[in-house]
């Protein structure tokens, strides 16, 4: 822009031009400088009248107050609209102006405040629990503080309103699992099945097919003793037999055989070649449980977008292993641990002439090996059947781990990350709760 000289024949920069400007306006517009917060706004709004994209345009609202309003769009020239067009009623909302529940028919015709169940509605303050070590109140329903996570203190009130939390726990967690003992009566009633289902957060249709199951099925995961013995109290009370198993007892991994020897009367387990190998009585084995393990990857190649918040995938890769599995048990004392054998991995030498070229064949018929050499185990391949039930307590482990950075081309980066899945810990589970369940009830009998 080209200064116009001044009187004293120097140039006049852009300010002192703009301040002359601001000056020659009527009505005194202009009384202010152009270097005070006041000058600045009547700056910009001025220039925007002389570019002619905004124009102050008075309104009055519901109250009788007069205001102006200012348009400012860009690109719009409202000069030449209609003052009708551009008018704005403001209304104030006030508490008196909002609609109140009784003004709406519909609401009374869905049920209102009828169809919510006693523990949504607010408790009254007597009913209310305080903590003893911040001094908060907390609804009588929680066991722990909401503020500060301490145990709240048991009442008579609260005693019978306290609902488990069952939040659920992550893989190194140590938890207790409430398990659902074999019933000999078919499924729960309706009732109880309603009951026990609010309670432990599952759908009732599940929990009825759980127990028509006649095994033991896991109900819940809890994260203290506190809350599992709580959810055995509340079960008992709606004629639900369970029981509390730790992660502890049914999470330890059995010991992997690499090789069998089969003896006259007994069974060598070789677990490694520098190892010593485990001999046991073929008639001491109590349980043999079959399945799979399913090891799902996927890894996703992802590049960061410039205008965005989520990354664009750019390639993706899906990789599933299929194994079968077989866990032996034991009734030895100190051969409680069990051992596993896996398809693969393992040397089929004991099988003789009956061995075959591929793998499944030779899984198949160790498994039938076994069974003939051991009448009196309990055969158990109920697991692919049972695991859809299993996983709403028991869900597959989920793991996901960066893969870096990916050099596409120079100066453009992409990122890579794979999320597996494994359903080991809950065939694991599985086969431990079994053969707890299975020695007991041979310690019984005999």
């Amino acid at each position: 822009m080209r200064r116009k000289p001044d009187r004293q024949g120097g140039r006049l920069n852009f300010r002192q031009m703009l301040q002359r400007r601001l000056n020659a306006l009527p009505d005194g517009r202009a009384s202010t400088t152009l270097g005070t917060p006041e000058g600045k706004s009547k700056h910009k709004i001025h220039k925007g009248i002389h570019k002619g994209i905004c124009r102050p345009e008075p309104c009055q609202n519901d109250e009788g107050e007069t205001f102006e309003k200012d348009y400012t769009q860009v690109g719009k020239d409202y000069t030449q609209e209609s003052a009708a067009g551009n008018r704005f009623h403001r209304r104030l909302i006030t508490e008196e102006n909002l609609p109140r529940e009784d003004e709406f028919p519909a609401f009374d015709e869905l049920g209102g405040l009828r169809g919510l169940s006693d523990v949504t509605r607010p408790f009254a303050p007597e009913q209310m629990v305080a903590c003893e070590e911040c001094l908060r109140a907390n609804a009588p329903t929680r066991m722990n503080c909401l503020y500060c996570g301490t145990a709240l203190p048991a009442t008579e009130q609260s005693a019978a309103l306290r609902r488990p939390v069952l939040k659920k726990l992550e893989e190194w967690k140590q938890g207790f699992n409430v398990v659902l003992l074999a019933r000999g009566s078919g499924g729960l009633t309706p009732e109880a099945n309603e009951e026990a289902a609010s309670l432990l957060r599952l759908d009732a249709g599940r929990l009825n097919e759980m127990a028509e199951t006649g095994r033991a099925m896991p109900l819940a995961r809890a994260a203290t003793s506190e809350e599992a013995e709580l959810i055995l109290k509340r079960l008992g009370q709606l004629g639900i037999a369970a029981e509390v198993f730790t992660d502890e007892m049914l999470a330890r991994q059995p010991l992997r055989v690499r090789s069998l020897d089969f003896q006259e009367d007994a069974l060598v387990c070789r677990t490694s070649l520098e190892a010593e190998p485990h001999r046991l009585l073929l008639s001491e084995v109590a349980l043999l449980v079959t399945g799979r393990i399913v090891t799902r990857r996927v890894e996703v190649e992802e590049r960061k977008t410039m205008m965005g918040s989520r990354n664009k995938t750019i390639e993706s890769r899906e990789i599933t292993v299929d194994e079968a599995v077989l866990d032996i048990y034991f009734a030895t004392e100190g051969e409680a641990e069990g051992f596993r054998i896996m398809s693969g991995g393992f040397d089929y030498s004991c099988l003789g002439e009956g061995k075959a070229l591929l793998t499944a064949e030779n899984f198949k018929a160790l498994v039938g090996e076994l069974r003939r050499r051991a009448p009196s185990a309990v055969f158990d391949d109920e697991y692919a059947r049972l695991r859809p039930l299993l996983s709403e307590v028991w869900p597959s482990v989920e793991r996901t781990e960066s893969l870096g950075l990916k050099r596409e081309r120079p100066g453009r980066f992409n990122t890579e990350a794979a999320t597996t899945f494994n359903n080991e810990r809950q065939f694991t589970c599985y086969a431990r709760l079994r053969s707890r369940l299975v020695l007991r009830a041979r310690a019984e009998s005999s």
